[in-house]
């Protein structure tokens, strides 16, 4: 079964995610609106994390990071395709260019990603000879690291494009099943295993997919989540219950270096089945969260320092709904992207929070209608672009997909 890089879901899942409510008024077609804020819950600090954003004793905490007014977006690119065609926005890089990503569960091509820079002008198209499956696209700071499943060859494989989307390295691995994550120094870190039986091992690349370190672990758990915090730490997570015993979960940790510690059970309690995910937080560490699906409510249930264990939630986040949580404001903030939804018009909200809790403010941006639903998603990239896309079916087999961006809204 096909698997997509995370932010596939965010167009598709919105047109069913939108709730007929009224209480604002709603924005002007191609601008949005900002909240002041509301100052927040008090919280925990995430753990003892640095304020992101302090002016010193008695400064204001919130200071650089609220959101701007939403104004005409810096960009416009619409594309008309077949109804078995999936375009979604991605990643982008440090230097603004963005990529559109699109899949094909059904013909040739499978894969195929273009490059546009801030302006929406076309960089450049890559597209891999192979059909592929999982694929997977990562931002960096100039360029991008694309990851798929090569079915022809029976090989897992990473590519490094610069912005123009020229191929500028390439590798296999020897696994066959991947789990790639981006690793916020630069580069991707891969963990990987040939089948259920083998060892996992865990591999850095840099940018240019220069290998910096290759190891690997004890266990043959199966994974369940990963990721790389800002330090550089990589947090693996695993389905633990032969060790442990129902509902356990392990965890390793591996430094930036590739030194791996030892297994210390991570999490209790896990309904089954065990859907957990890592949100990295402001300055080091992170957010876990479950997700089993209903009749259980989606929930963050925890909080891990780097190199440690588990320790509670800050409060400010336990008493929040888990909503997309992603790193704004040069890493210094959160942008807390709630569904579309549908007041007098179709809007999607970002708002802008700093590591105590503190709200700095909420940005809205204007999405697409279908219907009595709301048919857009947001997504926010690498150098802070918010990028709004939407899914309209025009007939005849076809669809046309709409992405509208403000480069560095939130950088």
């Amino acid at each position: 079964m096909r698997t997509f890089a995370s932010a596939c879901a965010w167009i598709l899942i919105a047109v069913a995610t939108a709730g007929c409510r009224s209480i604002s008024t709603p924005p002007a077609s191609g601008t949005g609106t900002v909240g002041a804020g509301d100052g927040g819950q008090p919280g925990s600090g995430g753990g003892g994390q640095p304020d992101g954003g302090a002016g010193g004793e008695g400064g204001d905490e919130c200071a650089g990071l609220g959101p701007d007014t939403v104004g005409p977006p810096s960009a416009t690119v619409t594309i008309r395709a077949s109804a078995s065609e999936n375009w979604f926005a991605g990643a982008n890089d440090g230097s603004g260019t963005l990529a559109l990503m699109m899949t094909n569960d059904n013909y040739k091509p499978s894969l195929r990603v273009r490059l546009f820079d801030p302006s929406g002008a076309q960089r450049g198209t890559y597209q891999p000879a192979q059909v592929t499956l999982s694929e997977q696209i990562f931002g960096q700071l100039d360029g991008f690291t694309v990851s798929y499943y090569d079915t022809v060859h029976d090989s897992h494989e990473l590519v490094a494009l610069d912005r123009n989307a020229s191929v500028i390295a390439a590798t296999g691995t020897s696994s066959r099943v991947v789990w790639p994550v981006a690793d916020p120094l630069g580069g991707i870190v891969v963990l990987g295993r040939v089948n259920d039986t083998y060892p996992i091992e865990v591999a850095a690349y840099d940018e240019r997919l220069n290998q910096r370190f290759r190891t690997q672990l004890s266990s043959i758990e199966r994974v369940l989540a990963s990721g790389v915090d800002l330090e550089g730490n990589t947090l693996v997570l695993l389905d633990a219950k032969d060790r442990y015993g129902a509902g356990k979960l392990g965890g390793i940790w591996i430094d930036h270096s590739g030194n791996a510690g030892a297994e210390f059970l991570a999490l209790e309690n896990i309904p089954s089945p065990p859907y957990v995910f890592l949100t990295p937080r402001v300055g080091s560490g992170f957010f876990v969260g479950t997700n089993p699906g209903p009749p259980t409510a989606a929930a963050w249930i925890g909080q891990f320092d780097a190199m440690g264990g588990r320790t509670a939630p800050p409060e400010w986040l336990a008493a929040r709904p888990v909503e997309t949580l992603r790193l704004a404001r040069k890493r210094r903030a959160y942008a807390v992207i709630s569904p579309a939804r549908l007041d007098n018009a179709c809007h999607v909200d970002v708002e802008v929070v700093a590591p105590s809790g503190k709200s700095c403010g909420t940005a809205t941006f204007p999405a697409a209608q279908s219907g009595q639903f709301c048919s857009s998603g947001l997504f926010v990239g690498y150098d802070g672009t918010a990028v709004v896309g939407s899914v309209e079916d025009t007939g005849g087999g076809f669809r046309t997909f709409t992405f509208r961006w403000w480069t560095a809204f939130l950088r």
